[in-house]
């Protein structure tokens, strides 16, 4: 029994074979996208080397395109880390898996999921991009505030190792510490900081980059607001503005 014959009998003969140029064959079977379209699947042996390479060819990303772009380093990060999690490559724009004909079955059930959350990218990326909160603040520093010389995890009082800064900027005649705050325990902790630095008369700005700052308690918001200097309602509205808040700190 060869491989495909294999695959017919795994699938209970609820598969089909159609060849699309020489040595690659279209798989037509019971597996979907969200909108009743079969997912797009094709196969091939590698220059007789018993791999076989399972692809779509170029067909997801293209699917993706027309409702949902890849065209920020978060969303590549997004993108990579679900096909890395599956094992599934990327060529220019083309997803493929390679496996030994014995293992072709699962690794068409594995490469069909992949497929179908890349797919789905626009659907859950809030969801993926909450959890990666503190990278991509890390990334807009890194793109948009390096030369102010950010320096991470800083603890203003030596004495206190419980007050901690996310990021320290070295900006006359103060120094600009922002905390990157994603839920109300943060704003608390944030604002507690700035309270206790006051109190310990240090001479700074308190910035804050907030992923939602309409998801505070109104008693958070109040609180947050009236100990610190500045604040960015979100991740967006700190990249677009703190490379001017900045400039004008230091004009």
């Amino acid at each position: 029994m060869n491989y495909l014959d294999l695959l017919r009998a795994q699938f209970n003969n609820r598969v089909d074979f159609r060849e699309k140029r020489p040595g690659v064959l279209q798989l037509v079977l019971p597996l979907y996208h969200e909108d009743g379209d079969m997912i797009d699947i094709f196969i091939e042996t590698l220059n007789g080397n018993g791999v076989v390479r399972v692809s779509d060819y170029g067909m997801t990303l293209m699917r993706l395109s027309y409702s949902f772009d890849i065209d920020t380093p978060n969303k590549e990060r997004i993108f990579s880390r679900i096909i890395s999690e599956s094992q599934v490559n990327e060529d220019n724009g083309k997803l493929y898996l390679d496996t030994k004909p014995e293992s072709l079955y699962p690794a068409i059930l594995q490469f069909a999921q992949t497929v179908a959350k890349v797919s789905n990218m626009r659907l859950y990326k809030r969801e993926v991009v909450q959890s990666l909160f503190y990278e991509i603040l890390a990334e807009v520093i890194e793109e948009n505030l390096k030369m102010y010389n950010p320096q991470p995890n800083v603890f203003p009082l030596s004495e206190r190792d419980d007050l901690e800064v996310d990021y320290q900027f070295d900006i006359k005649p103060y120094p600009v510490y922002l905390f990157g705050v994603k839920d109300s325990a943060k704003a608390r902790l944030a604002t507690i900081c700035c309270l206790e630095f006051q109190r310990a008369k240090l001479k700074f700005k308190g910035f804050v980059v907030h992923e939602d700052f309409d998801n505070l308690s109104k008693k958070d918001r109040n609180r947050i607001t009236s100990a610190t200097d500045k604040q960015f309602i979100s991740l967006d509205d700190f990249r677009s503005n703190a490379k001017q808040v900045f400039e004008r700190e230091v004009a």
